[in-house]
């Protein structure tokens, strides 16, 4: 009993937790557990870092890679480099320009003189209300700009429209501009190309206004304009290619064409979208050379067709007369079947030969060998008819 009352008291005495610790000792110890609870935290964080170096590290070697790989293809394609750069230089050029004559249109403040007379016009429709309107109203169409001039100035930079118009019939002027895409024919004239051959082209443009207010201030007949442009244009890029360029590589020289133009108009307010090469009249000379070149071509292959026939003729003869050889019934069979086609209503000989002659082969008589043996005998004899006499 001493035994199991002894062992419940140790266990009790096991269960009941120790004393909690004074407060300064917990004050002093909370520091501590935080800078372990720092470490680990800390200790846990690493890894993680060293993973994101990684990660950085291989984006920018695969960074890196693909620097150097669009740096080779670019080494690559020089050409074509080049090309994509003077076009876009010779755009961004025209673009400029073109901003440049924008800003050259300043709008100007009227005068007192020019005000006064505004003023009395407005009175005079104010005045004539229900019959001026009429005459104080232009309908502009969803295809058409129109541009307004009050005493010589232009009013606003931006072109009006579409919709109702007003302006005043004694002091403005309106015009209307189409900004439809417009084809323009050029008829043919003379060219010069690189290789010294004089023809004819003529060629079609393809237009549109893309700035009313500067193409009106700035040009007055503009399919007059456009299309001795696109003569010298189609002069000038002709000039730097040969006649078998330009027949086989049109779409490369209506390009340079395009842009040719396209940078001088775009200054005047006028895109051109195409131009395209529409007939080459070829001289009297190139046509006679072309001409027979051509037929050499044609009598060539003729020739290698010929041949070929005759090489096919000839295996199938060949192959005819092996499977013939072993059959003589067969031979005979073919005889007739040429006797049957070779018939026609002129005479004519026929020679029919024996298969066993022509199976037997060809023997010569030995002619030259008794030749040779008669000779001695003759000069025997010629030799005592000549010194008979001496004797």
């Amino acid at each position: 009993m001493l035994l199991m009352k002894e062992s419940e008291m140790e266990r009790r005495t096991e269960k009941i937790p120790p004393p909690p610790p004074p407060k300064a000792v917990q004050a002093k110890r909370e520091p501590r557990d935080r800078k372990h609870k720092v470490d680990k935290v800390v200790k846990l964080h690493e890894p993680h870092k060293r993973k994101e170096r990684n990660k950085r590290e291989k984006a920018d070697e695969e960074h890196n890679n693909e620097d150097v790989k669009e740096v080779s293809s670019t080494v690559i394609n020089v050409d074509s480099v080049r090309q994509s750069t003077i076009r876009d230089s010779k755009e961004l050029l025209c673009l400029l320009e073109s901003d440049w004559n924008e800003e050259a249109l300043k709008t100007r403040s009227l005068g007192v003189f020019e005000l006064l007379l505004t003023i009395a016009a407005l009175a005079t429709v104010i005045f004539f209300f229900p019959v001026s309107i009429w005459f104080c109203v232009k309908i502009v169409r969803e295809h058409e700009r129109a541009v307004v001039f009050r005493l010589g100035h232009l009013l606003q930079r931006k072109p009006r429209g579409p919709g109702l118009l007003f302006y005043l019939p004694l002091l403005d002027v309106c015009h209307k501009v189409d900004i439809r895409l417009k084809m323009l024919k050029v008829p043919s004239h003379s060219v010069v190309t690189e290789d010294l051959v004089c023809t004819e082209a003529s060629s079609v443009c393809y237009y549109r206004i893309e700035n009313v207010s500067v193409c009106c201030s700035s040009l007055a007949g503009v399919p007059a304009v456009l299309q001795a442009l696109v003569q010298v244009s189609v002069r000038e890029v002709l000039a730097h290619h040969t006649f078998t360029n330009i027949l086989q590589n049109r779409s490369e020289v209506a390009h340079q064409i395009q842009v040719a133009v396209d940078s001088i108009t775009c200054k005047w307010g006028i895109k051109v979208e195409r131009a395209e090469i529409e007939d080459l009249c070829l001289p009297a000379e190139l046509q006679q050379n072309f001409a027979v070149e051509a037929e050499a071509k044609r009598q060539a292959k003729i020739k290698v067709i010929a041949a070929e026939g005759e090489k096919a003729t000839c295996e199938a003869l060949k192959a005819s007369v092996d499977s013939l050889s072993d059959s003589p019934l067969a031979v005979q069979l073919r005889l007739l079947q040429l006797l049957h086609t070779l018939h026609s209503n002129q005479p004519a000989v026929l020679l029919s030969i024996p298969s066993d002659l022509l199976n037997q082969p060809l023997q010569l008589p030995d002619t030259s060998s008794s030749s040779n043996q008669n000779q001695p005998a003759r000069d025997i004899s010629g030799k005592t008819v000549k010194d008979s006499p001496m004797m």
